[in-house]
């Protein structure tokens, strides 16, 4: 009898585990990726502006570095339109990117050149 209920209460504590787990299988669309290239000799906070225009950080990339940050779909919406901004440590000086289209899945590089005026925009793979 004893070793009839633990293996009931082992069966059902490793059915608990695997209906725990299921929302983490179902997932939403792959987030956006923006490649960020600091060119610059300064530190860039970045963040993502969707179109209701709230700013949201997505990362902090080091002078000199590149590194891949995640652009939830929150953000771009149903218009998949962003408008990526770093913020010169610095300096506090911001330079925008303007509005360009980035879905779920996709992937852009975004280049802050060393002279800190401009955000180039591309898409991976150019």
């Amino acid at each position: 009898m004893l070793n009839q209920l633990r293996r009931v209460a082992i069966l059902a504590a490793v059915a608990i585990a695997a209906f725990a787990c299921g929302p983490f299988h179902r997932g939403g669309p792959p987030d956006a990726v923006v490649v960020f290239k600091n060119q610059s000799t300064d530190q860039a906070d970045v963040y993502a502006l969707g179109p209701g225009g709230a700013a949201t950080r997505i990362g902090t990339v080091f002078a000199g570095r590149t590194d891949t940050l995640r652009v939830p779909s929150s953000i771009t919406g149903g218009a998949n339109r962003v408008n990526v901004v770093a913020r010169i440590f610095a300096t506090s000086k911001i330079v925008a990117s303007g509005p360009f289209t980035l879905a779920p899945g996709d992937t852009m590089v975004v280049t802050l050149g060393q002279d800190e005026k401009l955000l180039g925009v591309l898409p991976a793979g150019s």
